[in-house]
């Protein structure tokens, strides 16, 4: 039976360095359904983000929508005959103003006969003055640099939009022109503010850029002359001011914010469509200066959405949090699994030893009762009938106790024991105990010796406490040596138990409270016990919140139970 035991205990660890009582099967099981919850749930949760961020790309829509129709409305009535300058003027700076990081916007202005009157443009813009009258220009800056120049350019004005320890703008832009306008010379981008540091060791040259419009007029580039003027200038880079450099790229190279046809004749309202993660939808809405009479405009509006990327980014930390948890439930439910599991092997193997104790433990005395019985068969005397009616009676009683003890250990049983306490005396309880045993230690010449200071009283059911006790009287009576000595000491907190016999070996002390172990051999040399007396005892002093230590002694054996309290 040790054997045995001690095979299953090294299958056991193997099993568990694996996998544990629980299994890599459903261990891997349970991680996959907890990754798939996870990433379920937070696909869910990214997709209702995105539907809400849809929301949002739709009504910054409307509101640059609306930002241009009153632009309109309230500039038109400076317009004489400038339309299209400001046309391009306003719909850059809505483009401008109202895209971000994650929605880049566009827009162009059709008049009465569907032709393409305007449209959004990296624009630069400058107030024009004509003798007394002042008004809008504006040039299409791709029509006049190069994709360097303008790279250049777009870096200087990025600048602009950089947080610095002063106020107001980095560069300022100037333009050099002529005919009112209608001819860019050049374009100038000046430094004016600087660290302490840089402006030390700045040079005039670092300190002003000057891009030269090719094939024009560049007479009086460094200041104005007759036929070159100069003026302040407004750059409008759409993307610059949510994205820099990188978000005017974004815009540039987007070929639907630019891909307006020349003439149209129907229009899109609400229309969207999807491309891939990215959302793109058009609108558009009519607008015109009633008191003026001005033209009829069509307004088409494009914008580039990326829901799915704004509501990634926006829920970094619920991601994060949500695998902490996801990991944490993980983990509990696998412990807690694996406790199940543990307790449920541990289940399995208590009743496969308690099948195998109880065939071996049956086998021998129904051996004996086959014999006797076999025997009674054949003609025999009164004498040895009678003997032989004794050991078959004699065996049936000792099967008779095997199966009460099991009913008794099945009472036990966590959920099934509902003790009812009441104040149980140790001395007397152990007085009772030890008269019912004087026969046999009178059979082995054992001496009994008592000694009680205070009373040992416990909170307990008297007929468990009895069961324990009794099977720790019987233990040390049976193991003791015969002229040998039992000696019981009992004080306020605690009894003790000693006998004068054979040593319990080291490497089975630990193990003498286990179920069913009785060790490789008993101490007197032949199994004795089926292994259950201490188990049933060590577990009635626990449910009774009292503790069980067994021990060598230079004579024998001692056992020392006392309260926890």
């Amino acid at each position: 039976m040790k054997d045995r035991k001690e095979n299953r205990d090294r299958t056991a660890k193997k099993r568990r360095r694996v996998g544990g009582y629980t299994g890599v099967r459903i261990r891997a099981a349970l991680i996959f359904a907890f990754a798939a919850v996870y990433i379920l749930s937070m696909f869910l949760a990214t997709w209702v983000a995105q539907l809400g961020r849809r929301n949002d790309f739709a009504a910054r829509t409307a509101q640059m929508e609306d930002s241009i129709w009153d632009q309109i409305r309230t500039d038109a009535r400076e317009w004489d005959g400038n339309e299209r300058d400001m046309l391009y003027a306003v719909l850059s700076s809505s483009a401008l103003i109202h895209s971000t990081e994650y929605q880049s916007v566009s827009a162009a202005a059709y008049d009465a006969d569907g032709a393409l009157a305007a449209q959004s443009a990296s624009l630069m813009t400058s107030g024009i003055t004509d003798g007394d009258r002042t008004y809008l220009k504006s040039w299409d800056l791709t029509e006049y640099l190069s994709e360097a120049q303008l790279e250049e350019l777009a870096r200087c004005d990025a600048e602009n939009y950089e947080t610095h320890d002063y106020a107001g703008v980095t560069y300022q832009i100037s333009a050099g022109y002529t005919e009112q306008g209608r001819n860019l010379s050049y374009i100038c981008a000046r430094r004016l503010f600087y660290s302490t540091e840089d402006a030390r060791n700045a040079t005039d040259a670092e300190k002003m850029q000057t891009w030269e419009i090719e094939g024009a007029d560049h007479t009086g580039a460094e200041r104005g002359t007759d036929d070159v003027q100069i003026a302040l200038c407004d750059l409008w880079l759409p993307g610059m001011e949510s994205g820099g450099t990188e978000g005017w790229h974004a815009w540039m190279e987007n070929g639907y914010l630019h891909g307006y046809p020349e003439q149209r004749t129907q229009w899109k309202i609400g229309w969207q469509k999807e491309d891939g993660f990215t959302l793109k939808t058009e609108d558009s809405f009519v607008c015109a200066d009633e008191k003026s009479g001005r033209p009829v405009y069509t307004i088409a509006v494009r914008s580039v959405e990326q829901p799915w990327k704004a509501a990634f980014d926006s829920m970094t930390h619920i991601y994060l949090w949500g695998a902490v948890l996801t990991i944490a439930c993980a983990v509990f439910v696998l412990v807690m699994t694996e406790k199940v599991s543990r307790k449920k092997a541990l289940l399995e193997e208590r009743q496969k030893d308690f099948v195998n104790a109880i065939a071996h433990e049956m086998k021998t005395p129904l051996a004996v009762v086959r014999g006797f019985a076999e025997n009674l068969e054949e003609d025999v005397n009164e004498e040895k009938r009678r003997y032989y009616l004794q050991q078959i009676v004699a065996q049936t009683e000792e099967m008779d106790g095997m199966v009460k003890e099991m009913i008794f250990l099945a009472g036990l049983e966590p959920g099934q024991y509902r003790p009812v306490k009441e104040q149980v005396s140790v001395r007397e309880l152990l007085r009772e105990i030890t008269a019912a045993k004087e026969e046999q230690m009178e059979e082995k010449r054992i001496e009994l010796s008592v000694r009680c200071g205070e009373d040992f009283i416990v909170e307990a059911e008297k007929r468990f406490l009895e069961k324990a006790f009794a099977n720790l009287i019987e233990n040390a009576v049976s193991y003791s040596r015969d002229e040998g000595t039992v000696t019981v000491s009992i004080e306020r907190d605690r009894c003790v138990i000693e006998n004068t016999g054979g040593h319990i070996p080291e490497e089975d002390l630990p193990r003498v409270c286990e179920l069913f172990y009785t060790g490789e051999k008993s101490r007197g040399g032949r199994e004795k016990h089926l292994g259950i007396g201490l188990y049933l005892a060590d577990r009635i002093f626990r449910a009774h919140d009292l503790s069980m230590k067994i021990e060598n002694t230079g004579s024998g054996v001692r056992v020392t139970v006392r309260s926890r309290r």
